[in-house]
């Protein structure tokens, strides 16, 4: 309504004016700071869909088929729902079953820590975080699945969310023995998370997790051992089995009593118990001929509790900040390993005799790790400050083993050890915001002293740059970050008494060891416009870089067993470059995505105390392309990964490794309540010892009645019956190519029922 005034100033008669409808359309994908967001509404998702689905479709990110997911190469292991970290150990439970009609946006944030984000000061290279930000700032939401097949396959979860202004209150569980490609395995997993803002000044945020797992794989490997005396070939053949019990609960409190003071408090505290068995023949071949048969069970117990405390206060009239960080952990475990080796000896093909070993072996590793740490920021002017910052690391580890041969207690293979180390780090950096250019400059000095026995100390010092840069335009970033890292050896790199958890292959630890310094740069640039681009440059370079010499060293049949030392060496160093580029068409309904990853690595190792270079290219292209409608959808995929690895040895020692794999998959809504959906993908391997080239097949049926409530879903898995996929590791002087069994083909009837109500904002 809109009113006149005549010349007095008293309104004349009003008029009514005809409503105005403005239209606006927001982009897909938006920058801001540190965080890359994209709005959930523009990528077209049938019913049912859940965050996983919505993720999958995201530039930038991918997701394995057991439900991993990674930002740009670097794993996601953390998640926030409307700006609240979610205390979960698992969180592809989570993106699972969180229905994506909920989600408004996801965001990717690069977090620098609690600290960076109150005083605004970033170091080092940043966690990647998940946010998830819902429709509604009032919802109530509950979901419950139950369904069983042939073969003893099952799945029930249940999932029930409450949010509001103040509160938020998140139950998932989940218990199944489908959502694994490899092996029988069952995962019966429980969260609880609440978090509460009590007052303008304090809130609280707790989680509890309690999850028990169980998994069985048959598994064939084949390694070649790269020697100076030529190639040690072992055909392994596994039965492994596992039972895992994990308990844990973190709880937070933040306390911001005034717009100047932050305090936050947490603490941690986890248990893990596992037992594990497994049985596995090894045929040596090649340099020689050996056969063995070991049978090992593990049990281990893993308490761990830590805390942590952050304060800041900044001074109204000068600006300053002062903060102060302490943290401390305490992890014990206790590990007990009893196993039965069965060896037979060769010459020429010739059986020449037979050992068997019964070995128990007894270890107690507890760390306790604590750090104070305090800063001071001094503004210059509006734009830029200066900070002095000072931490102290103290690193106590024992460690206890013993080792028994039969009944017979072995003295000499079985040790005391400790471990201590004291590190300082003092840092001063310089800070400049301002427009379109932010950059932090400074220098970070470590002193640390190692004490590895009553007379071995050592004392290092490296100073290395602090480096962080970004440039920002509306649609687009640059990030430039030099980090610097000293890299302490573990107490099993030091210790000098043989671990002899397999007796062919020792492990002996050098107490002469120094710390390695690992320099390492970040470059990545995005850019948001009529298409997506995302590229990152990774590379590092470690100085006295602890590496591995292998030993051949005959025993009591004058056949070799290959012992495994460790020393420090220059020259080792590693690239990466990844990028992603995806442009839409027709508001979304069609979509194209090339993604790339490519890693070159330079790594020294040691055989028989000869220095050797080897050199490891891996490259991984793939292109996807879609097509989404109300009723369709169809996704289109082409990966090849190839693998080279080149040992400067002889000509003879290089692996040449290619991956083809062809994927389609797709989803038909008929009638709006029936959708039938389908993948199939084609892997096609060169290069390989072993292995086969699977064709997987999966497909279901659901069927959704009562206004979409209820969802009954028929799912068939592993329709083929496929055997196994391939994977190739590289360690030291060993290659690895692993061949493990995929789960059997089987059916699955699932009935699912949602509630939700809902308050708009």
């Amino acid at each position: 309504m809109f009113s006149l005034y005549d010349a007095s100033g008293q309104t004349t008669n009003p008029i009514l004016l005809k409503e105005v409808i403005v239209k606006g359309k927001y982009p897909p994908i938006v920058i801001k700071e540190d965080t890359l967001e994209y709005r959930a509404d523009e990528y077209h998702l049938m019913r049912n869909s859940s965050a996983e689905d919505l993720l999958r479709r995201l530039p930038g990110i991918e997701i394995d088929m057991d439900g991993n997911i990674t930002f740009m190469g670097k794993r996601i292991r953390k998640v926030r729902i409307n700006g609240k970290d979610v205390f979960i150990n698992d969180i592809k439970s989570l993106t699972r079953l969180f229905p994506a009609d909920m989600i408004e946006k996801i965001q990717l944030i690069d977090d620098y820590g609690i600290m960076a984000r109150v005083i605004g000061r970033k170091t080092g290279e940043p966690e990647q975080v998940i946010n998830i930000q819902t429709v509604m700032n009032k919802i109530l939401q509950g979901k419950g699945i139950a369904g069983a097949g042939n073969n003893g396959r099952y799945n029930a979860a249940v999932m029930a969310n409450y949010f509001n202004d103040q509160q938020q209150l998140l139950i998932n569980g989940t218990s199944n023995n489908i959502n694994t490609l490899t092996g029988n395995n069952t995962n019966t997993n429980g969260n609880i998370n609440y978090q509460h803002t009590i007052s303008k000044a304090l809130s609280v945020n707790s989680g509890i997790s309690s999850g028990h797992t169980t998994n069985e794989l048959l598994s064939h490997s084949f390694i070649n051992n790269i020697t100076s005396e030529g190639l040690l070939h072992v055909d392994n053949s596994s039965n492994n089995n596992s039972n895992n019990n994990n308990h844990s609960f973190t709880g937070e409190a933040n306390y911001i009593p005034n717009p100047t003071t932050f305090i936050n408090v947490m603490i941690n505290t986890t248990l893990n118990n596992t037992a594990s068995g497994s049985q596995f023949t090894a045929i040596q071949s090649g340099l020689q001929r050996k056969d063995q048969l070991t049978v090992n069970n593990i049990s281990s117990h893993e308490p761990t509790w830590s805390g942590n405390l952050s304060a800041s206060h900044r001074f109204n009239k000068s600006g300053r900040i002062v903060s102060f960080n302490f943290s401390v952990i305490k992890i014990n475990n206790d590990n007990k390993q009893n196993s039965y080796d069965s060896l037979r000896y060769y010459n020429n093909d010739t059986a020449i005799g037979d050992s068997l070993l019964h070995q128990s072996l007894y270890k107690k590793n507890h760390n306790l790790i604590t750090k104070p740490e305090i800063s001071f920021v001094q503004p210059l002017n509006t734009v830029s400050s200066l900070e002095l910052k000072y931490g102290v690391t103290s690193t106590i580890i024992k460690n206890e083993q013993e080792i028994q041969w039969g009944e017979k207690y072995i003295d000499s293979l079985s040790s005391k050890y400790k471990y201590t180390r004291l590190q300082h780090q003092v840092s001063f950096n310089y800070q400049r915001k301002k427009g379109k250019f932010d950059y932090t400059l400074g220098a970070l000095f470590q002193p640390s002293i190692l004490q590895t026995g009553i007379t071995r100390t050592q004392r290092i010092a490296p100073l290395v740059p602090i480096v962080n840069m970004q440039y920002k335009l509306p649609k687009s970033a640059i990030t430039f970050i030099y980090s610097g890292e000293s890299i302490f050896p573990s107490y099993q790199q030091l210790q000098s008494v043989p671990d002899l958890s397999n007796n062919q292959f020792p492990i002996i630890g050098n107490p002469d060891l120094q710390s390695s310094l690992t320099h390492s740069i970040l470059l990545s640039y995005r850019a948001v416009k009529t298409s997506t681009l995302l590229l990152l440059f990774a590379a590092s370079y470690t100085k006295d870089k602890i590496v591995t010499n292998s030993l051949l060293v005959k025993d009591s049949f004058n056949t070799v067993k290959q012992e495994t030392h460790f020393l420090n060496t220059n020259g080792d160093y590693f690239f990466r470059f990844l990028y992603s580029w995806s442009r839409r068409f027709n508001n979304g309904k069609y979509n194209l995505l090339f993604n790339g990853n490519n890693t070159y690595n330079n790594s020294i190792l040691y055989m028989n105390n000869v220095r050797r270079t080897t050199h490891n290219l891996a490259s991984t292209l793939s292109a996807k392309a879609s097509i989404t409608r109300d009723w369709l959808e169809i996704t289109g995929v082409v990966n090849y990964t190839y693998n080279r690895n080149v040992y400067i040895l002889s000509e003879n020692n290089i692996t040449n490794l290619g991956t083809w794999v062809f994927g389609l998959n797709g989803k038909v809504n008929f009638a709006k309540t029936l959708i039938l959906a389908a993948d199939v993908s084609k892997q096609m391997n060169t290069g390989y010892a072993i292995g086969t080239n699977p064709l997987l097949l999966n497909a279901s049926i659901e069927k959704l009645l009562f206004k979409n409530k209820l969802t009954v879903r028929l799912q068939g898995s592993n329709l083929l019956n496929e055997a196994a996929l391939l994977s190739q590791s590289i360690s030291g002087n060993a290659i690895t190519q692993k061949q493990d069994n995929l789960a059997e083909r089987y059916f699955i009837l699932t009935i699912q029922y949602d509630l939700r109500k809902t308050f708009k904002k």
